[in-house]
C-alpha cells in the first residue's frame, strides 16, 4: 500500500506484487474505490501480474485536488503511478466508467507505457446535453444531505442491474456507505469534472494501435454497449464483449464473466504470452457473455 503525489493531489495505490512482474493498473469507476476490483486482484496475482488498484481523486484515501480537473489530467496522474511505483516494463490498465475514460488518454500521453486495455461500461465521448444536465442536477441534489438516502439510492440503480441490487442487496448499500462518507464538497467537485466537464476522446481512437478489450453490461443504462461498439470500432485493435444480467460495474457484478475475459486478454498479449494460463475450469465465458468484434 502507498500514496504517490500527483497534479491530482495524492493518491492511494493498493500495490501488490514486485517490480519485477508484468503490472496492471486498475482504475476504477465513478463512485467507487480500488476495492471494486476485490474480485480481479486474487486471480491476476495468481497469474502472476502486479496490480496497483487505486483510489481516484475524491474518492476513498484519494482527497483529489480540490479543484476541477480534466480527464488528460487524469492520464498524467496515472503515468505519474507508474513512474513512483517502479514500473519501467510497460502495463496493462484495467478501466471501469471514469477507468476507460482516462486509459484511451495514458496511450494518446505515453503510447509506450502501455501494453493493452482492458476497459468496462465506458466511452470515449462526451456526454449528451441531457446526460450532463442530469449529472448537474445530482451534483445539487449530493450538497444536500438531507436528501442522501433518495441520492444514493439513484446512484446505485445507475451502477447496479436490478437482479444484482435483488440477490446481493449489501452490495448496494456498501457502496453507499462508502461514497457517502467521502469529502463533500471534493466527492461533487469530482463527480462535475467527470460527468459534466469531460471532453471526448473518440476521435484520437483510430491513432492508438494497443490492444483493447472492451467489455459492455447489457444492462448498463448509464452508458450502455453502443458506446463500446463505437470505441471498439475506432480502435485498430479491439474486440467487444457484452455480458448480460451486469449493468455498470461489470468486474463487480459479474466476476465470473469479467475475469476470464480479463486474464484471456492478458495471456494473449504479445509481451506476456508466457504468462500462466488462467485455470481450464474457468476459462471460457458464462452462459452470460457474448462476444462481437
Amino acid at each position: 500500500m502507498t500514496t504517490v503525489n500527483t497534479t491530482l493531489g495524492a493518491l492511494y495505490v493498493d500495490d501488490r506484487g514486485e517490480p519485477d512482474e508484468p503490472t496492471a493498473l486498475l482504475w476504477p469507476s465513478l463512485f467507487t474505490d480500488h476495492r471494486m476490483w476485490r474480485h480481479q486482484i486474487a486471480p491476476l496475482r495468481e497469474a502472476g501480474w502486479r496490480t496497483l488498484a487505486l483510489d481516484p481523486p475524491g474518492h476513498g484515501r484519494s482527497p483529489g485536488p480540490g479543484r476541477g480537473f480534466t480527464m488528460d489530467e487524469c492520464a498524467e496522474a496515472a503515468v505519474r503511478v507508474l513512474d513512483a511505483t517502479g514500473v519501467r516494463s510497460p502495463a496493462v490498465v484495467l478501466g471501469t466508467s471514469w477507468g476507460g475514460f482516462a486509459a484511451p488518454r495514458i496511450a494518446v500521453l505515453a503510447p509506450e507505457r502501455l501494453s493493452g486495455m482492458a476497459l468496462f461500461n465506458t466511452s470515449a465521448e462526451r456526454g449528451t446535453p441531457f446526460e450532463r444536465t442530469k449529472a448537474t442536477l445530482l451534483t445539487k441534489l449530493l450538497a444536500v444531505g438531507a436528501l442522501d438516502k433518495m441520492t444514493a439510492r439513484m446512484i446505485v440503480s445507475g451502477l447496479l442491474a436490478p437482479e444484482t441490487q435483488r440477490r446481493e442487496p449489501q452490495l448496494g448499500a456498501d457502496l453507499a456507505e462508502q461514497f457517502l462518507t467521502w469529502d463533500r464538497r471534493r466527492f461533487i467537485t469530482t463527480v462535475r469534472s467527470v460527468l459534466v466537464d469531460r471532453s471526448p476522446v473518440l476521435d484520437a481512437l483510430p491513432e492508438l494501435q494497443v490492444p483493447a478489450l472492451i467489455v459492455s453490461g447489457q444492462e448498463d443504462h448509464t452508458l450502455p454497449s453502443f458506446h463500446s461498439h463505437r470505441m471498439a470500432q475506432k480502435l485498430p485493435n479491439a474486440r467487444h464483449v457484452k455480458v448480460s444480467g451486469a449493468a455498470h460495474l461489470v468486474p463487480l457484478e459479474a466476476p465470473h464473466e469479467a475475469n476470464p475475459l480479463i486474464l484471456d486478454f492478458l495471456r494473449d498479449l504479445p509481451r506476456h504470452s508466457d504468462l500462466q494460463h488462467y485455470p481450464a475450469t474457468h476459462g471460457k465465458t458464462g452462459p452470460g457473455g457474448t462476444a462481437a468484434w
